[in-house]
């Protein structure tokens, strides 16, 4: 609770216990600055 106010501070540490817990993700991911939303695929 004590870092739900500033998103940089969840994101670090999320970062952080996925870290501690030794999950890893692939990198190599395709960025596409300014994606117009209407583009985006449906969840």
């Amino acid at each position: 609770p004590e870092f739900c106010t500033d998103n940089g501070a969840m994101i670090a540490y999320a970062g952080m216990v996925r870290f501690k817990a030794g999950v890893t993700a692939d990198l190599g991911v395709t960025v596409r600055p300014r994606w117009p939303l209407a583009e985006l695929p449906a969840a």
